[in-house]
């Protein structure tokens, strides 16, 4: 279990160029543009856990593990990027915002763009709100065949350390 976020570390604004690049790596990550305006003073953390991430205003928007940038459920809420996704019903929600795994009996709908080894957003079928965002292990069309075992590892979900960070 990580540790309790208590605060940001070593926070400074990126120059122009690192911007630039940081950006485009997580463009390259996640297959999709993110909506982000350069102009806007953009900055770089580490958290108590050592986490790397990335803050515009006082919201954490990307945070980086296993060597990978993921968008925060914050990033996705206000449109800062838009991934692919896959639908849990209602009945999945609870153990989704406790950070299990997700199965693919839980799942409702599924992004054909959804692909193996990306960055896939969960989100409920009731309020079409991201819940989660973890790392597809399989393509949209293999998911689909599926009736059960687990199809998404979660890596960011509500409720964890790091939302309830951002929240406050």
């Amino acid at each position: 279990m990580m540790p309790k976020i208590e605060r940001i570390k070593k926070r400074h604004l990126l120059k122009k160029k690192e911007q630039r690049r940081i950006l485009s790596q997580i463009e390259s990550e996640l297959g999709v543009l993110a909506n982000l305006d350069l102009k806007e003073k953009i900055e770089s953390g580490i958290l108590d856990d050592g986490t790397q991430i990335l803050i515009i205003g006082d919201k954490i928007l990307f945070f980086e593990t296993e060597g990978r940038f993921f968008p925060t459920l914050h990033a996705l809420l206000n449109n800062y990027v838009k991934i692919p996704s896959v639908t849990v019903d209602m009945g999945a929600v609870k153990y989704v915002v406790n950070g299990a795994d997700i199965m693919r009996p839980g799942v409702t709908r599924i992004d054909d763009n959804v692909q193996k080894d990306r960055i896939v957003a969960v989100i409920d079928e009731r309020h079409s709100k991201p819940l989660a965002v973890g790392i597809s292990l399989f393509d949209a069309n293999e998911m689909q065949s599926l009736s059960k075992g687990k199809v998404i590892l979660t890596k960011h979900h509500i409720n964890d350390d790091l939302w309830n960070f951002t929240r406050h």
